[in-house]
């Protein structure tokens, strides 16, 4: 049997000859045909521009070459007088003429494509009138061999290697189609392909309903209008630090004197740039002890506490700085009404008492605390200084469907979040051996994502669990530059630590160097860095990862180098 392309023949095909013909062809020609039906294409004339071609068959032999076929069923008639030809009682066009010019058409196509740029190559045509018989040549250019009649259909396969060798040369030499030329006509005039969307199309519509999705959170504000003290805890994605930044709003416009809290200096600096509401005071922690610090006149003091400390940075931070806090409020006296601690897992209890020194006593105090404890990267353990009430957010605002149930495997705790965002694309996980096998990864992954994907470098961050390992701020890879800084340039792409970049979130995240080891733990690290990712998710994990931690991970694209 044949190779027949399209398979099965299309239904649309409305001529009985065509389909007579098609089914000879598939049941009596031998596999090393191919054969293509009702094949179209489009010619660059360059006088009159561009000129649709088409042909009923084209039956391919690696050996015997090409031959193009006009099919014509019923009573055909040819007027020697006018030159009009007549299927039937209908005017038809010539076929000849028809299946010639197609000949040539083809033959310039073909010149294109690397097999036959600079060979010969056999090509030929030829009519079928399959309801009829013919005897005789029909015209000085139909000659009788050129003609498949009703006749051929029995011995079909005999007919088209006549045709065939009828077109070649003298000597019988051949113009080879060869079996990578047959390929070439296949992936010519019957190609399979998928046109998925670019991640960057796709960007846009999927942030539009992430953002719907956050915004509808607001509810619980409203819920929380008698509240003048709450606990908010919710997963990754659930929208905590816009709630935290609309409640500041809404406490400002009433009024209110509020001190926005977080830990992570990048998270403050963002909103401080971009979205900070008016009226509101916005700091981490650290940035905000030592501003209180520096205004009541005790710098010098924290500088020599510093140098006793040493490299025991956290027992400053756990010991000197809330004091410290304290006694800068006692000289500056409290000056806010409201205070709103986002990222509150990693605040010690002795910040937040600190923090609460700050607040006006004289007026009602209303203390909001955002906290996901799966994100509790720095401190050991969470413990409140005041009784608060517990309200969780169970609604995953930020991931995708898809980023969303792979971040999920890591979450510990109840109620279980959910997912209402758009399906989004599968997350991928690349496996390395060593730092080259890492690198190699990152390189065809920035070009695939920057290039062939057409994201923006803003659109992309690479997140490392350590300061610095393999990858390093000012390391080319490819045409772009490794870059400590939230806001690349263009051919600069963010790195930065997971810790850094905690209650941040971009549309692709390549967590890169998930590994044994690091801390507080990998699960945590994982939990953390994979739901950054608002869009797509890629993972370079060590192949020597722990075989509990890699059945958490996303069962896609495992690929090891």
């Amino acid at each position: 049997m044949a190779r027949m392309l399209p398979h099965p023949m299309r239904d649309e095909t409305s001529s009985a000859a065509e389909r007579r013909l098609y089914a000879a062809f598939e049941k009596q020609l031998s596999p090393e045909f191919t054969v293509f039906h009702s094949v179209r294409w489009l010619a660059r004339d360059p006088q009159y521009g561009p000129e649709d071609r088409e042909t009923d068959f084209i039956l391919v032999h690696p050996e015997l070459g090409i031959l193009l076929l006009e099919v014509k069923g019923g009573v055909i008639r040819y007027d020697g007088a006018t030159g009009d030809w007549f299927s039937n009682h209908y005017t038809i066009k010539d076929p000849i003429a028809q299946v010639r010019r197609a000949k040539h058409s083809l033959l310039d196509l073909l010149k294109g494509i690397p097999p036959w740029q600079t060979r010969w190559l056999t090509l030929g045509y030829a009519v079928a009138f399959p309801d009829v018989s013919v005897e005789r040549d029909l015209l000085p250019e139909l000659p009788a061999a050129l003609v498949l009649d009703m006749a051929d259909l029995a011995d079909v396969g005999g007919w088209v290697r006549r045709a065939m060798e009828y077109w070649h040369g003298h000597d019988q030499q051949t113009g080879r189609v060869g079996r990578e030329g047959v390929e070439a006509l296949v992936h010519l005039f019957s190609p399979s392909w998928t046109l998925a969307p670019l991640l960057r199309a796709t960007l846009e519509a999927e942030t539009e309903t992430l953002l719907r999705l956050t915004e509808e959170q607001f509810y619980v504000l409203d819920v929380l209008q008698s509240q003048r003290r709450a606990l908010i805890t919710g997963c990754a994605g659930s929208g905590k630090t816009l709630l935290a930044l609309e409640q500041a709003r809404r406490l400002s416009q009433a009024g209110f004197r509020v001190l926005w809290v977080c830990f992570n200096r990048y998270l403050s600096e963002s909103l401080r740039a971009r979205s900070a509401p008016s009226g509101v005071d916005i700091f981490h922690f650290h940035r905000l002890v030592e501003d209180w610090i520096g205004e009541a006149g005790l710098r010098d003091e924290l500088r020599i506490l510093r140098a006793e400390y040493g490299r025991d940075q956290e027992a400053l931070l756990r010991d000197v700085y809330p004091e410290m806090l304290l006694r800068a409020a006692e000289t500056l006296g409290p000056c806010y009404d409201a205070l709103i601690v986002d990222e509150g897992q990693d605040f010690y209890g002795e910040w937040l008492l600190a923090l609460d020194a700050l607040l006006d006593k004289r007026r009602a105090e209303v203390i909001y605390v955002f906290k996901d404890d799966n994100q509790n990267l720095f401190r050991p353990r969470f413990e409140l200084p005041w009784a608060l009430p517990a309200f969780p957010l169970t609604r995953n605002c930020r991931n995708t469907q898809q980023i969303h149930a792979a971040v999920a495997r890591f979450y510990r705790g109840e109620p279980r979040p959910q997912a209402f965002g758009p399906p989004g694309r599968a997350p991928e996980i690349l496996y390395y051996h060593d730092a080259a096998g890492m690198e190699r990864h990152l390189r065809t992954l920035l070009h695939r994502l920057l290039v062939t994907e057409r994201l923006a470098t803003s659109d992309l961050v690479i997140l490392s669990p350590r300061r610095w390992g393999v990858l390093q701020p000012g390391a080319r890879y490819g045409n772009y530059i490794l870059t400590e800084t939230l806001m690349p340039d263009s051919g600069e792409v963010s790195l930065l630590t997971i810790q850094s970049f905690k209650g941040l979130e971009s549309p692709v995240v390549i967590l890169a160097g998930l590994e044994g080891g690091v801390l507080p733990d990998p699960v945590t690290v994982a939990y953390v860095g994979m739901s950054r990712a608002r869009n797509h998710l890629v993972i370079l994990a060590h192949e020597s990862l722990s075989t509990d931690l890699k059945a958490l991970l996303p069962a896609t694209q495992q690929i090891a180098v």
